[in-house]
């Protein structure tokens, strides 16, 4: 039984992070439709599952290897950006976060210092502000 499985599962692409992230994205709006008793939620998770059953079997590998990589893309974009936030949180009390009103870039400075001159490494605009 597990060579038959082997060699239907030849050629085919398999499973990887999207889909370990749509099956269980399904699981959980199923178990909240389950409490909500809404179906729109039942139909959703539904068609999370189909696709997820579409990628695992498809022989259209670089396709689907495509699709993971924009998957790893859009994640590391949210949880970059995420841990960019909890940075910010764990220094709030030590450090101040300024924009460079000409660039836009993100500027740490130290707090307790008064009125300085801030400059911006990227583009040289020099601005006041209180830290």
């Amino acid at each position: 039984m597990k060579e038959k499985l082997r060699r239907f599962m030849a050629g085919r692409y398999g499973t990887d992070a999207l889909n370990q992230f749509l099956s269980i994205s399904s699981i959980v709006l199923l178990l909240f439709s389950l409490v909500t008793r809404l179906g729109l939620f039942t139909w959703v998770a539904f068609g999370l599952l189909v696709w997820c059953n579409y990628r695992t079997f498809s022989r259209n590998i670089s396709k689907r290897t495509e699709e993971n990589y924009k998957f790893y893309t859009l994640k590391d974009r949210l949880t970059g950006r995420l841990g960019g936030y909890q940075k910010m949180w764990a220094d709030r009390k030590t450090h101040r976060y300024y924009r460079c009103p000409q660039c836009r870039q993100q500027l740490r400075v130290p707090k307790g210092r008064g009125r300085i001159q801030i400059t911006c490494p990227r583009c040289g605009t020099q601005f006041i502000k209180k830290s």
